[in-house]
């Protein structure tokens, strides 16, 4: 007994140690090659962008490989939140109380950015809110450093390059060279990458510099003249929770189909909370989004919802930032039952799998739910006489299930 414990504590000793020096030799190779990439790639590129030479060879030096930057863009696709738990962790009863206490605090400056830019301010708040808690969190990577490890990595490596030579050439014409920021390299109170820096920040005060990290003005007009370049709409609801009173044929609804409100009432879409809806939001085009399936709950969303999408491309976000908005404004809840929990990946995985033995799904199984993985469900679904939302759902794993090939 005691030969065989100690036997195991060496062999996993060595097997810990063996492991150590893996992790650190595979290390030391990413580290090698980012600075190889840094010298010869990435210098090349930023030479053909106008970036200069002599700006380039004191700063190159600065931008470090930051492993926990990976990390953190790995591990958005670990679990995927639902509805509910999303809203949850985004959407808490404090949140909404400092977004009012803020509303009271920046009263004046809050009236004269959304007069300037016709854009309520419960939206410049629920965006400050949800991207850095009022200002209270704003990152602590730096951001050149993020940047740069990002670019070298390949999964996303020409869009993070064109942001990291963005922000190089805004550093060479002479704006703030350090500061820190998100994972990804966004920074700031509303977390702009810096082609967003580039094209929207403003210089609300007059002192020559645009600092959406410090400046209120600053960081509230950049925000707001984001959404006004966007066209946003001044009077225009971003959306409402919806019930139905009658089924739905989802398979006659394509995927982001579009109709008047009116349109909608007849077929039985109505708001979730029992009020009417006017006689201007009746003429309005609106399209549904179910964020969690047919069992979840519904919203009729109008064009400002696709622009706070463009501010940030996930249906999650953008309803939470309308949810939140509306909730600083007049204390609105929603009124639909809790009814979606985590997806695993193990649980997408399940679902690619299975799809791919029946002919529905044809990428790679690797437990996100992606485009290509939501568009194989839906295919599914109708060939199935299920519901056709695209999620996937319990209920969509267990006739998975039930009908293995």
């Amino acid at each position: 007994m005691l030969k065989t414990l100690l036997f195991n504590i060496i062999f996993f000793n060595m097997l810990f140690l063996n492991f150590a020096a893996f992790a650190k030799t595979f290390q030391q190779s990413d580290l090698t090659a980012f600075e190889n990439w840094k010298q010869q790639s990435l210098k090349q590129e930023a030479l053909k962008k106008g970036i200069s030479e002599k700006f380039l060879t004191p700063l190159l030096p600065r931008l470090t490989y930051l492993p926990d930057v990976l990390k953190a863009d790995k591990k958005q696709s670990e679990f995927l939140l639902t509805f509910w738990p999303y809203t949850d962790k985004v959407i808490t009863p404090k949140r909404i109380q400092e977004g009012k206490e803020n509303a009271k605090k920046y009263r004046t400056l809050l009236k004269q950015v959304s007069e300037k830019y016709n854009v309520h301010q419960k939206y410049i708040l629920a965006f400050w809110g949800l991207e850095t808690n009022y200002g209270a969190y704003k990152g602590n990577f730096d951001t050149l450093s993020a940047l740069a490890t990002l670019a070298f990595d390949k999964r996303r490596r020409t869009f993070f390059t064109n942001e990291l030579l963005t922000l190089l050439k805004l550093i060479q014409n002479g704006e703030k060279t350090h500061f820190k920021g998100s994972w990804a390299g966004a920074f700031g109170n509303f977390q702009f990458m810096p082609t967003t820096y580039a094209a929207y920040a403003v210089d609300a005060t007059g002192d020559g510099k645009k600092d959406i990290i410090n400046s209120l003005p600053d960081a509230f007009e950049s925000a707001a003249n984001y959404l006004h370049k966007m066209g946003w709409k001044e009077n225009q609801l971003w959306g409402k929770e919806v019930k139905f009173t009658q089924k739905l044929d989802w398979t006659n609804i394509p995927e982001n189909y579009k109709m008047t409100v009116q349109e909608w009432q007849k077929r039985g879409v109505f708001p979730a909370c029992g009020e009417k809806w006017s006689n201007e939001e009746l003429n309005e085009t609106a399209r549904l989004v179910i964020p969690s399936g047919t069992d979840g709950p519904a919203f009729l969303t109008f064009k400002n919802y696709d622009y706070i999408m463009r501010w940030n491309n996930s249906s999650l976000y953008a309803l939470s930032v309308g949810i939140l908005a509306d909730a600083i404004e007049n204390d609105t809840h929603l009124c639909s039952k809790r009814s979606d929990a985590l997806i695993s990946r193990a649980d997408i995985r399940f679902i690619q799998e299975n799809l791919i033995k029946q002919g529905f799904y044809t990428d790679t199984v690797d437990g996100i739910w992606g485009r290509n993985t939501k568009k194989a469900i839906r295919t599914y679904q109708k060939a199935n006489h299920l519901d056709v939302d695209g999620f996937p759902s319990s209920k969509l794993i267990q006739h998975l299930k039930e009908n293995q090939k």
